[in-house]
């Protein structure tokens, strides 16, 4: 994408006189709010940005609308000479002035211009309150530079898919259009199937396998036909989808979250192969896909389009109002979340950022705790320094992708307290349920063993059956307790010290004496100090801890399983 940002201001609800800035440098960028608050005022602004003629449509609806691009070396070394003879910028050479924003960005007003023939066409007014500027130094260097941009839109395109969408039997037309509500997909699909034209695997190899990738393992598909139907006195045509057990149905009779996979599919992989869009950038938009879909396949198609955008390069907008878009973009990569709230009459656009504007979304759109996990498992542990071991071991022995306090989370149990609870649902009632605070659950309890012949106690074994009872992970120490894992490899490196394993039954504290003679009292910082010199290698033969973390890791791949 070449537009980094869209600025825009009084556009529909979006009052007059305040600047809203849209970056759009990420993969993925998402508008989340309530119904009629101006998400899709958002998706026209951005359309009229990377479509720029239709700026001759809609120009009187806006302030001001502008695009932003980040300049780079070759600009500077373009449009700024490196030659004094040139003329002079603030010092030396326009080059040496130039240079200094390399890497910033420089905004172009959207402008209509009429010609001698009276002719209208849009361009790109260089915008005149750019504070990271001085513009009345080098104003016609900055010009050119702009105008280098200004046919950008020659490059990219835009497809639409709103929320108000189906696929219907259709007439067969010479026309391989696809309209933002769906009309045309059943055509199409013909086009590509039936006509020498086009590349039948496409449909019947490509968009087949995807279906089913997004589907399974519910449903599958193992072929898709286009046929001729007769309706009264009209001949159309309509889309067969046969499942494995031969049972064929026309799509048009199929519930409408099906058809908004295939219409999402549709746009992501026919489309570019229509004349249109043919070597081109494509922007998508898809607007409230979660419409009449369950909340685990709502995770499915937010995390396939994630995959698509970064896989493919290519940027995907999309409105939303269901929570599900918070735990599947907040903390990715290259995503960017943004709240569009409607107080009164006018809209707003707040940029989500941290933890307090993720609950300021919840709030708005009325999500109470009890309607959702915040995240999607919970490891319970005795203490903080548990927490940093384990996600090392995560690290090391799994190279885990998961993000904690989205795809998990830890709770502390705090040693004895954990006699007050269980993973009983049928337990007694002065228990704390585990299952309760979310019921995907895994437990690591230290053992206290003293040697091989010590005991579990009741509260762990009573722990440890519970668990095993429901199929969920638990871990009871084969060393007295977690930090009876840590190899002396890393203790070495990181004190130039020369000691052995702890013994399996050994007192840490007592084994660490000799070097921290206090590290009761601050095991955290012990624990983050430790970390870094943790390796698969020197931590491998640790006594169980591989086998452990690698069951561990396959207990938060379930709970956040969506292929």
């Amino acid at each position: 994408m070449i537009v980094s940002s869209v600025k825009f201001n009084g556009y529909k609800s979006f009052p007059s006189g305040k600047e809203y800035e849209i970056d759009i440098s990420p993969s993925v960028t998402v508008f989340i709010g309530k119904n009629n608050c101006g998400k899709s005022s958002c998706i026209d602004v951005l359309e009229t940005a990377l479509m720029q003629n239709r700026f001759l449509d809609t120009k009187n609806l806006f302030n001001e609308i502008a695009v932003s691009f980040t300049v780079n070396s070759t600009d500077i070394g373009k449009y700024f000479s490196r030659y004094i003879s040139g003329g002079r910028g603030i010092s030396g050479s326009y080059y040496s002035y130039g240079s200094k924003y390399i890497n910033q960005k420089i905004f172009g007003t959207l402008q209509v211009e009429t010609s001698i023939s009276n002719k209208q066409s849009v361009v790109l007014a260089l915008k005149e309150d750019q504070k990271q500027i001085n513009l009345p130094i080098c104003k016609d260097n900055w010009t050119r530079l702009l105008h280098q941009h200004n046919n950008y839109q020659n490059k990219v395109n835009f497809r639409r898919l709103n929320a108000d969408r189906d696929i219907v039997p259709e007439e067969e037309t010479d026309d391989e259009s696809l309209d933002f509500n769906g009309t045309g997909a059943t055509n199409l699909l013909r086009k590509f199937v039936n006509n020498s034209s086009y590349d039948e695997e496409i449909v019947e190899i490509t968009l087949l396998k995807e279906l089913n990738k997004i589907m399974a393992p519910d449903s599958h598909f193992k072929n898709i036909r286009l046929q001729q139907i007769q309706e009264g006195d009209k001949l159309l045509w309509e889309i067969f989808l046969t499942e494995d057990n031969g049972k064929r149905f026309a799509l048009s009779k199929s519930g409408s979250g099906l058809k908004t996979i295939l219409l999402m599919l549709i746009n992501l992989y026919v489309i570019p192969h229509t004349a249109p869009y043919k070597n081109k950038d494509i922007a998508y938009s898809f607007e409230e896909l979660e419409n009449n879909l369950h909340p685990a396949l709502q995770r499915k198609i937010f995390e396939y389009l994630y995959k698509f955008a970064k896989e493919n390069n290519s940027h995907i907008f999309i409105t939303t109002h269901s929570h599900i878009a918070i735990n599947t973009f907040c903390g990715k990569d290259k995503t960017a979340i943004y709240h569009v709230l409607k107080i009164g009459s006018e809209s707003q656009l707040i940029p989500v950022e941290n933890l307090s504007d993720r609950m300021g979304v919840l709030a708005d759109l009325d999500v109470r705790a009890s309607d959702l996990f915040q995240s999607n498992g919970i490891i319970w542990v005795e203490g903080p320094s548990d927490r940093v071991y384990i996600n090392r071991w995560l690290q090391v022995f799994c190279n885990s992708e998961f993000i904690e306090g989205a795809d998990y989370q830890f709770l502390y149990y705090g040693g004895r307290i954990l006699a007050h609870y269980s993973a009983n649902e049928n337990a007694q009632s002065d228990l704390i349920s585990i299952l309760t605070t979310n019921r995907n659950a895994a437990i690591i309890i230290d053992s206290d063993q003293k040697s091989d012949e010590g005991t579990i106690n009741d509260t762990k074994t009573r722990i440890y059956d519970e668990f095993s009872k429901i199929g969920d992970f638990c871990w009871i120490t084969k060393g007295k307790e977690i930090e009876n894992y840590i190899p002396a490899a890393s203790i070495n490196d990181k004190y130039g010290s020369s000691l052995d394993n702890v013994g399996q039954y050994e007192l840490f504290p007592t084994y660490i004496s000799e070097i921290d003679s206090s590290f009761s009292n601050h095991k955290v910082s012990f624990a983050r100090g430790i970390v870094e010199h943790i390796t698969k290698e020197n931590s491998s033969e640790m006594l169980d801890l591989e086998t452990q973390i690698k069951k561990l890791y396959e207990s938060i791949q379930a709970w956040n399983r969506s292929f």
